[in-house]
């Protein structure tokens, strides 16, 4: 059979491990850290169940270690491939491990319906960039090219969002921006100490107070911080 995977932490969780989808948790140790895994011959169905199962298992591991990144619903692989993915991505997994230690994440969205502001302002986003480029358009340094991937790679926040800056982001290590797909909405992603989350909660308080169609979630594990490694 094959391997099914939670996430990787960066330590052995306190207490039990439990029980994860079906059957007993194991941990396989990696450079730094391990991998919480459960023995499996087939991929769950995407269902609400699974899903849910899997989301609460990784958020009990969550409390259990220092750092945790959490890998997507229905990674199933064999020994051989699951050494194969890991080759050579040590360090990539200890930045990883160093940006999330700590701390945990919430989630913003907007309460437009469909057809509204939320989705608009995704659909805009993902086509900003279609068109045919000019050689004006085209980065002039590799300086340049650098700094319109990072901002590719990680886009602003539309307007609808822009009541969070001035309140949060003292209490926010890392913003990211998920723009709409089909499957979900848009949302913002606030990374956040552990230590700072009752100030972060009572801040996020006041946001919404004043900006009520702005809804706010967590906290959660750091789902959108997870780099996917597997």
């Amino acid at each position: 059979m094959a391997w099914y995977v939670f996430a990787l932490v960066d330590a052995i969780p306190a207490g039990r491990a439990g029980k994860g989808l079906s059957g007993a948790l194991s941990l396989r140790q990696l450079a730094g850290g391990f991998l919480v895994v459960e023995r499996r011959a087939d991929v769950p169905p995407v269902e609400f169940g699974s899903l849910k199962r899997h989301q609460d298992v990784v958020a009990r591991l969550a409390k259990q270690v220092p750092a945790i990144l959490p890998v997507r619903f229905g990674t199933l692989l064999e020994t051989g491939h699951l050494e194969e993915a890991l080759q050579e991505r040590d360090e990539e997994i200890r930045e990883a491990f160093a940006l999330v230690r700590g701390r945990v994440q919430f989630t913003w969205r907007t309460k437009r319906g469909p057809g509204a502001g939320g989705r608009e302002s995704g659909a805009a986003h993902r086509g900003s960039g279609v068109g045919v480029k000019t050689e004006d358009d085209l980065p002039k340094t590799g300086a340049e090219y650098l700094r319109r991937a990072a901002k590719a790679a990680n886009p602003s926040a539309p307007g609808a969002f822009r009541a969070l800056r001035p309140t949060l982001q003292p209490l926010t290590v890392r913003q990211r921006y998920q723009s709409a797909t089909p499957a979900i909405p848009e949302a913002v992603y606030h990374l956040v100490d552990r230590k700072q989350v009752d100030r972060y909660v009572a801040a996020a308080g006041t946001v919404q107070t004043t900006n009520p169609l702005l809804a706010v979630s967590g906290p959660f594990p750091p789902f959108a911080f997870a780099p996917e490694i597997l």
